[in-house]
């Protein structure tokens, strides 16, 4: 009679057990991180009755959660990349909107210098033409100072959200070590597990790696040790270390505003993350924003500001002023300075800070126009004997950076040869400086403009590179001397506009050497081989930063697409489902009612026994 109520009480125990366990589920159904539980149950050992063994009810075994550890894994790599590719794309979005943009950018400004040179070229005296050159200079150089402002912002911004995020990786790594402890109290061996703090500490290792990727690796007493980086210890059992970031020294010796991460050991010691390592999260994704793409934008604009601004004062060193004058001061401010320390950087963050000086320091220091350089600082005397042909136009093209740019001084005498005897494909100009026979070309890109080179110094590299345009012919052979323009101008001289035509054929000169293609520098070598002008290297800027976007984008597209996948196959196997947990709560409400009609059968049977009796 006894076994008939213990076996109703167990049946009554094991269907209250799961309409709790049934309602647990059903109130966390949207709680993050959740996994289903299930009650484990099986028959009672039976009992010999002599005629055979007779069952004695059920016992229940364990709660435990539907969790698979390589799906859980599955999706922390997931979260990780889609949140890296997430913060990459961001901040790639905003730099491309704001290279792209044809009023914020940097051709349309540039185009309007080169255009305020072209009409200055035909009004060369004029001085609200010239005003507007440099009115048009300033509109250059604030927009290059103007773009560094806000690419210094994104730049700001970035290290403002790896600075939070890393107070946030310290927040959870603390949770993480002190579930740890939890589990290691409450935790009673196989099937006694406290799921709830399982599933809390899952569920923040997973918002872990959406700041930064990990490893977890379960230890056998339950804990859990989490490693960043290339194996660098964030959690330890009950122990958590700190991530730290750091600026500048000392994995950033060239540049203190640089950010670095490190992980701060017992002892205080420091071990430092390399950031390029770093495989998923929105640190990672942030760091390798601010050590490659935006890095590599600004110092494009950098080099650009110093080629450009270099090439125009060194033009503009060759020409006259208004009053006859060679210049006094330079058109744009001197960046040579920050070239030198890019090129001697030895990191690329290094060469990122010179080349963003550049752009802060970049501005307009001529501010009188009169003082423009716009006539040519060499003048052709007549031909002797005849007075024909006669030298139209000549000036001065400059070097360009690292050669010198000399003035050609006023000896030894540079002469002009007239030739007519000369049968072509030889010219009917040489050219003789101080007995020297010099050979005269035609320009391969400029029509009817003949071109020589002067050598006026001990190197190779100190030449003056002459240009002249002539008119008429001679039967003979006639002499014209060159000499250096200086002390006031004549009306006509100062119609000479030479030199400032030769600065607009700036826009089309190859002043840009291709930035390397590797991500370790962002300086091509010294002396390589300039393969574009300044508009056209812009235009490389805008597609690198474009082609860099679409990738970044199309692989973010992919990886949220394998993210949604992990959740729907996690959500599947361990998700709650309000229906199937209804449907539950009847069967268990059914099996409940059924233990109490067992155990209402026995008190009947017991009472009929009693009245026998």
């Amino acid at each position: 009679m006894s076994n008939i109520f213990s076996i109703g009480i167990s049946g009554l125990n094991a269907a209250k057990a799961s309409l709790d366990l049934t309602s647990h589920n059903i109130s966390n159904v949207n709680t993050d991180g959740y996994n289903r539980q299930v009650l484990t149950q099986s028959a009672a050992p039976p009992q010999f009755a002599g005629y055979g063994y007779v069952g004695s009810g059920v016992d229940l075994n364990s709660v435990s959660r539907l969790y698979d550890g390589f799906m859980d894994k599955q999706l922390q790599g997931a979260t990780a990349g889609d949140s890296g590719y997430q913060t990459q794309l961001t901040a790639l979005n905003d730099i491309d909107n704001l290279v792209s943009d044809g009023s914020a950018g940097i051709s349309n400004v540039m185009q309007g210098f080169y255009s305020s040179i072209q009409t200055l070229g035909s009004q060369p005296s004029s001085i609200a033409a010239r005003q507007s050159v440099i009115s048009q200079a300033q509109s250059v150089a604030s927009r290059f100072g103007s773009m560094n402002t806000r690419l210094n912002e994104l730049r700001n911004g970035l290290i403002n959200t790896v600075s939070a995020s890393v107070d946030s990786v310290n927040a959870y790594a603390k949770q993480i070590s002190q579930l740890n402890q939890q589990i290691i109290n409450l935790g009673q061996g196989d099937g006694r597990a406290p799921n709830d703090l399982l599933d809390q500490r899952d569920n923040l290792v997973l918002k872990l790696n959406k700041l930064i990727k990990t490893d977890s690796v379960q230890q056998s007493d339950g804990t859990y040790n989490i490693f960043v980086g290339q194996g660098q210890p964030l959690v330890l059992g009950n122990s958590s270390y700190d991530m730290v970031m750091s600026r500048g020294a000392p994995a950033q010796p060239e540049d203190p505003e640089a950010p670095s991460i490190s992980v701060k050991l017992p002892g205080g010691t420091m071990v430092a993350l390399d950031s390029t390592l770093l495989s998923g999260g929105s640190i990672a994704g942030a760091m390798t924003t601010l050590t490659t793409d935006l890095p590599r934008v600004q110092s494009d604009l950098g080099r650009m500001a110093i080629e450009f601004s270099d090439a125009v004062n060194r033009q503009h060193a060759l020409g006259v002023d208004l009053n006859g004058q060679l210049p006094t001061s330079n058109f744009f401010t001197d960046l040579s300075a920050q070239r030198t320390a890019a090129e001697t950087a030895t990191t690329p963050a290094g060469q990122a800070k010179a080349l963003r000086a550049a752009l802060s320091s970049f501005s307009v220091i001529l501010q009188d126009p009169s003082k423009l350089a716009v006539s040519s600082n060499l003048q052709a005397a007549k031909a002797t004997p005849s007075g024909t042909p006669s030298v139209t136009s000549i000036w001065q093209v400059s070097n360009l950076s690292p050669a010198t740019n000399p003035v050609l001084p006023a000896a030894p005498a540079l002469t002009l040869k007239y030739q007519p005897a000369n049968v072509p494909p030889a010219l009917p100009f040489a050219a003789d400086y101080g007995g020297t026979a010099i050979v005269v070309t035609q320009s391969a890109t400029q029509p009817g403009v003949y071109q020589f080179t002067v050598p006026v110094g001990p190197l190779a590299t100190d030449v003056a590179n002459i240009a002249f345009k002539y008119e008429g012919q001679a039967t003979t052979n006639q002499d014209i001397v060159i000499s250096p323009r200086s002390g006031a101008v004549t009306a006509s001289a100062q119609l000479d506009n030479a030199n400032l035509l030769e600065m607009g054929r700036l826009q089309t000169r190859q002043l840009m050497a291709a930035t390397p293609s590797t991500g370790n520098t962002f300086m091509p070598t010294i002396g390589a081989a300039r393969t574009a002008n300044s508009q056209s290297f812009y235009g490389q800027m805008v597609s690198y930063v474009g082609s860099r976007t679409n990738v970044i984008q199309v692989s973010q597209q992919s990886q949220e697409a394998a993210l949604q996948e992990v959740k729907l196959r996690k959500e599947s196997f361990s998700g709650v489902n309000l229906d199937e947990e209804a449907a539950n709560l009847m069967r268990y409400q059914q099996a409940y009612q059924a233990s109490s009609k067992v155990i209402q059968v026995a008190q009947e049977m017991f009472k009929t026994v009693l009245g026998i009796a």
